[in-house]
């Protein structure tokens, strides 16, 4: 196992911190709070090494928040133009829970065409990724899960359970491996939904993703948001000291966050800096112009990350400017046009730029939602009025990419229905997804764990098998 129980290291007495200088107590702290658990290989930043060699070093995950219709981007369905307006045959079966218990057809509002040498069909709702990058991605068209709202779902997607309170997929990558710079953290989460990322469950909080808040939608200064970047200097480090009254592992853990917030003071501040960049850079990222500079700003912002020794960045993409998210029960078109705008180009860039600098290799490149949509219509009169111009969330068959990172370029896993309702041909589950993103990065899914309330814990639980058709 690369873990099989909470990180164990000497006691450090009460009056032998008070006594040190500060250099050496930054040392001292920094070589205890980063001390590896008894059965792990230390790394500098906290990790361990992986069980085999791994193709990829880093990861960027890209969420579209609230549920890309896979029926309308990469799922293509011609059925559905076939059969527009008609009720959902009765072999289809409706799940126990929707808003669209059945409903009419709605075929693809958006423009079909077969895309690069391979000729794969895809809408025009990603014309620069599909133009420069469709023969170089690997797509999943079979995920699934069981839930059906976006709290359950995010949390299944991420965490691997919908419900309880358990480590996300960066919290455990950064347990299991770290940073590859020790200034910095080994999961940064840009722009999270509400401002706050997953919490880590029963790991330690020093696994925690490090959250750096929206910018602006005129392209504002991108601002730390991390509780613990609030020291300012060793002097607040002993007063904090000073306040403690006994010994215990959770004061490492809170001097480790400590320890990190104050190195990172000296090396975030140029990683944000984004005026760094060539104009060329910044112009290929979408940066100024007016749809695009938001998201643009984030992924180059991930890409200096992820090149500066961070494992594990996530960019959500929740804005509401051209409509409920990605959420679109009303006005898909518009909805789904906007966004799409909006991610399109940065995330070509991102891809380019990557593979310019010799990264794109050992960096896996993954982009979805927490769910795909139905491909019938709401019609309903409620809340969100009535409409022939929406799908309901659909976790039972959708697509997501994968780019980069020791993953098959132009292969294409598992198919749906013919109306892109079910997953029926070489399911994957969000247990397998997460098995083959840790194997990619080097970790059986199986010894990772934790050991918490009487019991070893892993991200893929109890199941999840490696999809390793989709493996270069």
């Amino acid at each position: 196992m690369i873990h099989s129980s909470p990180a164990s290291s000497p006691t450090i007495s009460r009056r032998r911190l008070l006594g040190l200088s500060g250099l050496a107590l930054t040392d001292m702290l920094t070589r205890q709070a980063w001390a590896a658990p008894a059965s792990g290989i230390s790394s500098a930043s906290g990790g361990h090494a992986p069980h085999f060699p791994a193709r990829a070093k880093r990861m960027i995950f890209i969420l579209l928040d609230g549920g890309l219709s896979q029926i309308d981007s990469y799922d293509y369905k011609p059925r559905l133009q076939k059969e527009h307006g008609r009720e959902l045959p009765d072999t289809i079966k409706s799940p126990k829970f929707t808003f669209a218990k059945r409903g009419r057809i709605i075929g693809s509002p958006f423009a079909w065409k077969q895309w690069g040498e391979s000729g794969w069909w895809a809408s025009d709702l990603f014309p620069e990724v599909n133009s420069g990058w469709i023969d170089k991605l690997c797509f999943l068209h079979s995920l699934h899960h069981e839930n059906e709202d976006h709290i359950t779902a995010m949390s299944m997607l991420n965490t691997g359970v919908p419900r309880e309170v358990r480590p996300a997929l960066g919290n455990w990558l950064t347990y299991g491996l770290g940073s590859d710079n020790g200034n910095l953290p080994g999961y940064i989460d840009l722009t999270p939904k509400d401002g706050r990322t997953f919490p880590t469950g029963f790991l330690p909080t020093s696994y925690g993703g490090a959250p750096i808040l929206q910018p602006s939608k005129r392209g504002g200064d991108l601002k730390w948001d991390n509780l613990a970047a609030g020291f300012k200097g060793q002097r607040e480090h002993l007063d904090f000291i000073h306040s403690l009254n006994e010994e215990s592992d959770p004061l490492l853990t809170e001097l480790r966050n400590r320890e990190l917030a104050f190195r990172m003071q000296n090396v975030a501040p140029e990683i944000m800096d984004l005026e760094r960049e060539s104009q060329a850079t910044r112009d290929i990222y979408g940066i100024d112009d007016e749809h695009t500079d938001e998201f643009g700003r984030t992924l180059l912002l991930a890409r200096r990350f992820s090149e500066a020794g961070v494992r594990y960045v996530t960019t959500t993409h929740s804005s509401s400017r051209y409509g409920n998210l990605w959420d679109q029960h009303a006005g898909l078109e518009k909805g789904h046009r906007g966004n799409a705008n909006a991610v399109d180009k940065p995330i070509a860039a991102l891809l380019r730029d990557l593979e310019a600098r010799g990264l794109l290799e050992d960096t896996l490149v993954l982009c979805g939602s927490e769910f795909g949509r139905t491909p019938s219509r709401e019609l309903f009169d409620g809340q969100m009025g009535r409409s022939d111009d929406g799908r309901d969330h659909n976790p039972h068959g959708f697509t997501m990419w994968m780019c980069g990172g020791g993953t098959r370029p132009g292969y294409h896993h598992g198919a749906t229905d013919d109306y892109g309702y079910y997953a029926t041909k070489d399911p994957v589950s969000i247990h397998d997804l997460h098995a083959t993103i840790l194997h990619l990065m080097g970790i059986d899914h199986k010894h990772l764990t934790f050991h918490h309330s009487g019991r070893d814990y892993r991200l893929t639980d109890v199941s999840g098998e490696v999809v390793r058709k989709i493996l270069a």
